[in-house]
């Protein structure tokens, strides 16, 4: 038998917004290590668990077109020369897609399922289909589902040049079997 499958929590951050106060997360030494982008997803995840009242998540399932392309953009930019940026071996670690989802779940210290979909447009989608479909057939019970992008002027300018609009996302949304405290039933 099928479980019903509940949205107990979500935070967002929309573009525009004010950046949070990271402070409470991460140490100086920390937040200048880590891109806009990771830490939008720190933040959002934590304050969606938050709002859940759950610590550890069974899965951590992200969802991002082009992960962190900040990222990705300054280390090729540096092995190519341009604009005479050393290597750093830190935008190389964090150029990777699964790279989100990997700083969410150690940070929490969660150890069960973990994976990142990248299906461009269809990323957060699949995310939630997968999140959805593990507690339905009672596989897990929590999950931590987020939608994480930035834009940066080259992906914007690349976008709009095949006529798609670009978006920032900043999503993060607890889905459960319990029904106790969830804001609506996920239905698919």
């Amino acid at each position: 038998m099928m479980r019903s499958v509940y949205v107990n929590a979500r935070c967002e951050l929309k573009p525009g917004n004010p950046e949070p106060d990271y402070r409470s997360l991460f140490s100086v030494l920390e937040a200048r290590r880590m891109g806009r982008l990771l830490k939008r997803a720190v933040w959002t995840s934590s304050q969606a668990l938050e709002k859940a009242g759950i610590a550890v998540p069974d899965a951590v399932i992200i969802g991002t077109d082009f992960g962190c392309i900040e990222n990705s953009e300054s280390f090729l930019k540096a092995l190519k020369g341009i604009d005479d940026a050393p290597l750093r071996p830190t935008h190389f670690m964090q150029s990777t897609h699964n790279t989100i989802a990997s700083l969410i779940a150690i940070r929490l210290g969660a150890h069960g399922y973990n994976a990142t979909y990248s299906h461009r447009g269809r990323s957060f989608e699949s995310a939630l289909q997968d999140a959805r479909t593990q507690i339905a057939l009672g596989d897990i019970d929590t999950a931590l589902v987020g939608w994480f992008d930035e834009l940066t002027p080259a992906l914007s300018e690349s976008l709009l040049s095949q006529g798609i609009e670009p978006k920032e996302h900043a999503l993060a949304v607890v889905l459960s079997a319990n029904p106790e405290g969830a804001v609506c039933e996920l239905s698919f």
